[in-house]
């Protein structure tokens, strides 16, 4: 699934983002990815879009967010929406009836413990999880692993939302600027999700990964009691292609700096993608992983585990 990257703007400020440093740039704030640019990107690659991402930035702040709505729903295409959930509603969302959307329409909401939002911030979440329960899936991010992730749990239960939490870890951007945890504490990592996922399991919700995980930071029994409890195992590069402003294109943020390519430039997502691993390739360290050991790894000759993000490698 291609994702569309539609602005920088966001008011959120999570330690991890990946997008912080160009967030801050301020020269660059104002721009956006046009819907004339999407138009073009969708007729493109024809039936490889029948499904996209919306991410940001914020999505809720894109100024054409209505008309955008509009135009997916018209050529069935349906739409991811990456939210922190802290806006009003666009009113294509906050004046439709809920279930017209079912199958058409779902959001990722990545949340914090209340104590990150001011009143007006947490009231805009709860309406958005409140209206489109269980259209809605959480996201967490792991960056603090003092963090009590029960406020998660609570919030499926009150709101029926999806009983599955989309769980990353937070990775480096080149160049530095956001939060992340260090590979020297990937095995305290581990032992966090693993907690995680046993709590989150005596509420009957199951845990799936996101990228960046690595198959060494669970010991054998770790990924038997996980499995155990319906954990979506993933330790591998989803390779992800987001569509930028000027239909530039990267494989993700925490690579954004090392090199684009024009979206419009290939036949199919296919060859995208390959231009993209030869785009960024020169800007990364060598090697087959973000340790000395997954050289000789037989995960990752099995190709069961990729050896953690490449971003480690750009720093």
């Amino acid at each position: 699934m291609a994702n569309l990257y539609l602005t920088h703007r966001c008011d959120r400020g999570c330690p991890f983002c990946f997008a912080r440093k160009v967030l801050k740039e301020s020269g660059r704030i104002d721009e956006i990815l046009t819907i004339d640019e999407i138009v073009r990107f969708l007729d493109h690659y024809g039936r490889e879009t029948d499904g996209v991402g919306l991410l940001g930035g914020e999505p809720f702040l894109y100024p054409h967010f209505d008309e955008l709505v509009g135009l997916l729903l018209k050529r069935k295409v349906f739409a991811k929406i990456f939210t922190s959930g802290t806006n009003p509603l666009p009113s294509s969302l906050a004046g439709c009836a809920p279930e017209t959307l079912l199958g058409k329409v779902a959001f990722v909401v990545n949340v914090g413990s209340r104590d990150t939002y001011t009143d007006d911030k947490y009231a805009n979440l709860e309406l958005l999880l409140r209206r489109f329960g269980p259209m809605c899936s959480l996201s967490f991010t792991i960056f603090d692993l003092a963090a009590d992730p029960a406020y998660l749990f609570d919030l499926i239960d009150r709101f029926h939302l999806n009983r599955d939490i989309r769980v990353g870890i937070a990775l480096p951007i080149y160049n530095g600027g956001n939060k992340y945890i260090p590979k020297e504490e990937y095995k305290k990592a581990g032992d966090y999700f693993v907690e995680t996922a046993k709590r989150a399991a005596e509420r009957s919700i199951s845990l799936s990964m996101d990228c960046g995980f690595t198959a060494c930071m669970f010991t054998t029994e770790q990924i038997g009691a996980l499995l155990a409890r319906g954990t979506a195992l993933n330790f591998v590069c989803g390779a992800a292609v987001d569509v930028g402003p000027g239909l530039k294109v990267w494989n993700c943020f925490p690579l954004f700096q090392l090199g684009k390519v024009d979206a419009l430039d290939y036949p199919d997502m296919q060859s995208l993608r390959e231009a993209l691993g030869r785009q960024c390739a020169p800007s990364l360290a060598p090697g087959e992983g973000i340790f000395e050991e997954c050289a000789g790894c037989d995960m990752r000759l099995k190709n069961y585990c990729q050896g953690g993000c490449k971003s480690f490698k750009s720093i």
